[in-house]
């Protein structure tokens, strides 16, 4: 009896390990972007890091000053650009006062699950504004999300984005 309830756990086990925890959904691509929203809006650079799959990659456009520069990252870099991006908005609001409003959308436009459900391509837009109209960051990308032990993943995101003041 016990060898026959410890092969079931096992067998539970290996289906969660090599299927269950590695499909994804629609619903679950949805609760991943309103995560990511709240951990921006929330000013956790550390939590948006742990969206990111070990192996991320970032390639794209950004739009600085009128100048266009093509660019791709790591996961690390990406985490790095993110600590520093609001570090600076911490000093700059103690100089201005208190503390930077944050105001945060995103659109998603489609999202396509692979047929084997192991990845899913999703075209989204977002917006951030800092202080109102200090920055204004939008930007558009073909992301795409994996799902590993049971989490959602960014493993790639490709697009553009503009960096600007006003809005």
């Amino acid at each position: 009896m016990k060898k026959l309830l410890f092969i079931a756990i096992l067998a539970g086990a290996a289906w969660w390990y090599f299927v269950g925890g590695r499909s994804i959904t629609e619903a679950q691509v949805n609760d991943f972007y309103r995560a990511t929203e709240a951990a921006t809006l929330a000013r956790k650079p550390d939590d948006l890091c742990n969206l990111l799959a070990e192996d991320f990659t970032s390639s794209g456009t950004v739009a600085l000053g009128g100048q266009r520069r093509a660019q791709s990252q790591s996961k690390s870099q990406v985490c790095e650009g993110y600590v520093a991006l609001y570090e600076a908005w911490d000093k700059l609001g103690e100089k201005m006062g208190g503390t930077l409003q944050l105001d945060s959308t995103y659109e998603i436009h489609s999202i396509e699950v692979a047929p084997d459900k192991k990845t899913a391509k999703v075209d989204i837009s977002s917006s951030l504004d800092v202080a109102g109209s200090l920055t204004n960051i939008r930007s558009r990308s073909t992301d795409t999300l994996v799902r590993r032990g049971g989490k959602v993943l960014l493993l790639r995101s490709e697009g553009t984005a503009s960096v600007g003041a006003g809005s």
